[in-house]
């Protein structure tokens, strides 16, 4: 057991510091009384590191009979071979080599010994002129190899104080508490606090602070990079740069099997109907197997409708996937599309509220989310970088994702009138994902698979394709409220500002003072249909007409008043005859790509996939109502006339 004077003796550092790393639990010891009946802290010699239990011994040599014996044999003790470097293995296998040619040569019986030796070493001045051979040299190397002290055959000139420093223990953690720091202090001044630190609490030491350069260069040798990334930079930084990640298999994977989902903002500036310059959105739906984009929309704002029509259109496209993994925005995780996952609140009440069947569950789909912060969760991220690079870059108006990247002829290009319609881009980036960017090369994680066309590549790992028919998915992509109580003017539904109400008599009657909820086209809002809380459909009803004449009398005028859904930009006469698409005189970088992409277009050499199942999706729903029968009101009405003897003047 070794005192604290003794520890701090054996690693160089104050008695103080001992203390403290005792006291935190950094150094295994216990606390026992002295002499005087004082606790002090005393530290097992076994507990330590080896070369310090070397260093014990080597003090303690000349102090305790029959300990330089156990000293020496120690220190003959050669390490393991794959502990050396790949020089040093080079350099200990080149000598075993000599020495066993030096044997074999001198094994002659009868001859001198030492003319041999000497013949042997004019030999070894011939065959390696660039190294010093003797025969002391021969024979200290000998001895060495006997006594499998593998470290007496390199040579160790100069390497004596390789990994030693004058920087001391206490001093190394006190620079190493300023360093590792989220505030990032440059070296400089991490070394000026650790003499501050050092000339308040033991300015005995301050003398022996080495230099600056010193404790640079143990910086750049001795700190590894993922102790620095989390220090400097912290966890997350941590776990995008450094940390382990799971490998996804992409062999067993097929088609449609995990869609990803995200938006995208492009670098280009483009001109809306009413003449106002805007950036567009993409909101893309991306197959992880193949990488094509299945579904797409181009929007002015990123929203849960574009989501629902970007699925739509890879539904119709490619067919239903079987997973989803996107993030945790509010365009997905909303309680009609995708469920609300983990933005869910318990309820104050206790009670479990009824939840809306969202549409990607009656879709058959399952969402998966990424985590948060987590910069290599989505592989879509990494295709945005190629949209950038190789579409955007190709109008004028690039904009470049930062200041930095801005061209300079962007200014006088918006000033000269030099910018796309809305419909020209949106044109061009739908042509150019499905007949370019889909058509390019493979290059995922199938090694296989490399070079093929990413389109071939989806065709050829379609196994099921789950379809629908295009009633079938707008009923089963239509929005969701959530959950009302049928009131006098039935049912309610509130957008930008303003409320329209959905009734009729047989509805009311039947339902009025229950809870139901309802779904309904944001394309066609002259009815819902309505559902009660065990997901059994109820029926269809209209809405208020003197409501709708409130707004305008046609349906286009109550949508374009409410702001409820960004209309898909209609591809005018007009921009068609603007469209680059048509222009192939100037023969610029868009225009060539537009090319190669009606090439491909046109000849459509990719075999079409055929997939081995064909599963139909279907909504199964049959009117509640119908089924069980209204009441006719005309019919009852009479009746009550003729109770009540004939009709009443009042």
């Amino acid at each position: 057991m070794l005192s604290v004077k003794e520890l701090a003796d054996l690693k160089g550092c104050s008695p103080q510091w001992i203390r403290k790393l005792a006291g935190e639990q950094k150094l295994q010891g216990q606390k026992r009384l002295n002499a005087d009946g004082s606790p002090e802290w005393v530290f097992p010699l076994k507990s330590l590191e080896p070369h310090l239990q070397l260093r014990y011994y080597k003090n303690k040599a000349a102090e305790m009979p029959g300990l330089a014996e156990f000293t020496e044999a120690l220190q003959k003790q050669g390490k393991p071979f794959d502990h050396y470097s790949e020089d040093e293995r080079r350099e200990i296998i080149f000598w075993q080599q000599i020495l066993e040619e030096w044997q074999y040569f001198r094994s002659r019986p009868g001859a001198d010994l030492e003319t041999l030796d000497d013949r042997f070493v004019e030999y070894c001045k011939v065959q390696h002129p660039d190294i010093s051979i003797s025969a002391k040299t021969l024979y200290r190397k000998w001895k060495f190899l006997k006594d499998n002290n593998l470290d007496g055959l390199i040579d160790k000139r100069g390497k004596g104080r390789k990994g030693k420093s004058k920087i001391t223990e206490e001093m190394w953690q006190t620079f190493l508490s300023y360093y590792l720091d989220e505030a990032q202090h440059p070296i400089q001044k991490c070394y000026e606090y650790t003499r501050l630190y050092f000339q308040e609490t033991a300015p005995e030491l301050v003398a022996d602070i080495p230099t600056y350069s010193t404790f640079w260069r143990r910086v750049q040798n001795d700190i590894p990079e993922p102790m620095e990334v989390l220090g400097r930079q912290g966890q997350k930084a941590f776990r995008d740069r450094c940390a382990p990640y799971i490998h996804r298999i992409y062999e067993e994977m097929a088609s449609n099997e995990w869609w990803v989902a995200d938006n995208h903002t492009f670098d280009v500036i483009t001109q809306g109907e009413n003449g106002q310059l805007h950036r567009l959105y993409l909101t893309a739906f991306f197959d992880a197997r193949s990488g094509i984009y299945t579904g797409c929309h181009v929007t002015t704002a990123p929203s849960s409708q574009s989501t629902l029509i970007a699925l739509r259109k890879g539904i119709l496209k490619y067919g239903i996937p079987e997973n989803i993994y996107v993030d945790n925005g509010r365009e997905f995780l909303t309680h009609d599309i995708g469920g609300l996952g983990h933005r869910k609140k318990k309820p104050k009440n206790g009670e479990e509220r009824f939840e809306v069947p969202p549409v990607f569950e009656r879709l058959g789909i399952n969402m998966t989310n990424a985590i948060v912060r987590n910069a290599k969760a989505k592989i879509i991220e990494r295709r945005f970088r190629d949209i950038k690079d190789h579409l955007s870059r190709l109008f004028e108006t690039y904009t470049g994702g930062n200041v930095v990247e801005k061209p300079e002829k962007l200014k006088g290009v918006l000033k000269n009138g030099e910018i796309p319609l809305d419909a020209t881009f949106i044109d061009t980036v739908e042509t150019l994902l499905d007949w370019y960017f889909n058509q390019q090369p493979y290059g995922g994680e199938v090694a296989a698979d490399h070079g093929k066309p990413r389109q071939q590549v989806y065709n050829e790992n379609l196994h099921t394709k789950r379809v629908a028919g295009a009633e079938d998915l707008n009923l089963m992509l239509m929005r969701s409220v959530r959950v009302q109580k049928v009131t006098q003017r039935g049912v309610h539904l509130d957008i930008a500002g303003q409320r329209l109400d959905y009734w009729n008599d047989d509805f009311i009657f039947n339902y009025m003072g229950k809870k139901v909820y309802f779904r309904y086209d944001p394309d066609d809002l002259s009815a819902v249909r309505v559902y009660d809380l065990e997901d059994r459909f109820i029926m269809t009803v209209p809405v208020d007409n003197t409501a709708v004449l409130t707004y305008g009398a046609s349906k286009e005028d109550v949508k374009a008043a409410m702001g409820k859904v960004r209309r898909l930009e209609r591809i005018t006469k007009e921009a068609l005859e603007a469209s680059t698409v048509q222009a192939f005189g100037k023969r610029t970088a868009l225009e060539l790509v537009l090319e190669q992409a009606h090439e491909n277009k046109m000849a459509r050499i990719i075999p079409e996939p055929q997939p081995k199942v064909l599963e139909l999706q279907r909504p199964q729903e049959e009117p509640l109502l119908k089924a069980v029968g209204g009441p006719d009101l005309d019919v009852m009405n009479r009746n009550a006339m003729k109770r009540n003897g004939g009709i009443s003047d009042e």
